[in-house]
């Protein structure tokens, strides 16, 4: 397992070298990319980031098999993103691809497992556990998540993201 750290330098210099480490395990990123302190990713290739997409502190990439995340991605600490699964009689492992739309918000220790496609401008509740598909635009939360209401983002002009380190907060227009 790769983990990607930083620990001298300013935030440009951490971010440079956190960039440098995504290159290199052939992770394809978008513009601007926030990483947070502790990323572990498992192995090289399989992950697509879209743009403004913000990783949080503690996060784990296990990306046995393709892992695409849209854009403007952020997430709270400790998220947890497995692909590995097995086989529930046999105990074969397998893996299966994870898909996240754009718009997506991941609260505090979310873990999203093996085969789940997540929505465009979706809301995932802090401590919960997506095992099944969410569809667009709601809230979700609990173990297992299941949909706590819908999520009319219409009306809203600008998306807010932090994913910019230059900045305490940037708007992207939606």
């Amino acid at each position: 397992m790769a983990e990607i750290e930083a620990s001298f330098g300013g935030a440009d210099k951490l971010l440079f070298w956190r960039r440098q480490e995504l290159e290199n395990l052939d992770v394809h990123f978008g513009d601007p990319i926030w990483i947070g302190r502790h990323l572990r990713i498992l192995r090289s290739g399989n992950i697509v980031l879209g743009n403004r997409v913000a990783l949080p502190f503690n996060a784990q990439l296990i990306n046995y098999s393709q892992i695409t995340i849209g854009d403007d991605f952020i997430a709270a600490s400790d998220l947890i993103i497995n692909t590995g699964t097995h086989d529930p009689v046999t105990m074969n492992p397998s893996s299966k691809e994870i898909h996240i739309g754009n718009r997506v918000w991941c609260g505090v220790r979310v873990t999203i497992l093996a085969g789940v496609t997540i929505g465009d401008d979706v809301v995932i509740g802090a401590g919960s556990l997506v095992n099944k598909d969410i569809p667009n635009n709601v809230m979700v939360a609990g173990v297992p998540a299941r949909i706590i209401r819908p999520l009319d983002r219409s009306h809203v002009k600008k998306i807010w993201s932090q994913a910019n380190p230059k900045q305490k907060a940037q708007f992207f227009d939606a």
